[in-house]
């Protein structure tokens, strides 16, 4: 597969993305399309590059999941089997074989930990709501965590329905390509990146995470960037992180960014 999908023009990019969106196909291959939403409110640091996610702000980057036993838990006892909140969800996440699943149906218990929800996690996409009560939507903030204490991984914020964590890993057998980019800052500056495991000169796979995109936003702006779609192998990670002009949590950093996956 070459290194870039070639798009003319905006007309042939619209095209391409709805023939897949339609179809799930492109050139008689598997494909998927997905919009991948991140939000972060509150920074470890003006001078430190913080990753956008919901989830415990007090620490800087994404969780990192290796075959991992997971835990749920509600900041709210509305959100559980009878209340007025979130009374499941399902996740959607990576297994030990690197392959998109979505869980069963998890019940919530409320302020009391329901453990071992999930096994053999290697990654998070997302979480989301299944059943809800009278509220339509999350109670208090509902968290993912590892098995066996606080580290949280992923959550679903009060008042919402879906967490919100601007990362996504390439699973195995497909080729990702990110088509664009788009930040919005609250209230203060955010310098975003996105950032990648992947080796600039030849799109192999790295240890590190490179840049591959930037938008300056000052605060009450907003932009997207469109670009020629990057090459990213199976097993690479995509991200965006912020550096915030601020710390309080009155300032946020929100993002999304486009992606495809073309089985290999």
């Amino acid at each position: 597969m070459s290194d870039t999908i070639n798009i003319q023009d905006k007309n042939i990019a619209s095209d391409y993305l709805l023939d897949i969106a339609i179809s799930n196909t492109y050139k008689n291959k598997v494909a998927k399309s997905f919009n991948i939403l991140g939000r972060r409110s509150g920074f470890t640091s003006t001078s430190v590059y913080n990753d956008v996610k919901e989830y415990d702000n007090t620490i800087a980057t994404i969780a990192t999941l290796s075959n991992s036993t997971l835990d749920i838990i509600s900041s709210s006892a509305s959100d559980g089997v009878a209340g007025t909140g979130v009374r499941s969800v399902k996740v959607c996440y990576l297994n030990t074989s690197n392959v998109i699943v979505e869980s069963g149906v998890i019940a919530l218990n409320g302020t009391t930990l329901v453990t071992s929800v999930l096994t053999g996690v290697n990654f998070i996409y997302w979480m989301e709501s299944y059943v809800v009560g009278s509220g339509g939507v999350a109670a208090g903030n509902i968290r993912l965590r590892i098995n066996g204490g606080v580290v949280e991984c992923e959550q679903i914020t009060l008042g919402g329905n879906k967490s919100r964590t601007g990362a996504f890993k390439i699973p195995t057998g497909y080729t990702g390509y990110v088509t664009s980019l788009q930040g919005t800052a609250i209230n203060t500056s955010q310098d975003i990146l996105l950032r990648s495991t992947v080796n600039t000169l030849d799109r192999t796979l790295s240890t590190a995470f490179h840049y591959v995109d930037n938008l300056f936003l000052p605060s009450g702006i907003n932009a997207t960037s469109n670009f020629h779609s990057l090459r990213f192998p199976e097993l690479s990670i995509v991200k965006v992180s912020t550096l915030s002009g601020a710390l309080p949590v009155a300032n946020r950093a929100n993002i999304s960014f486009s992606i495809i996956l073309i089985a290999d």
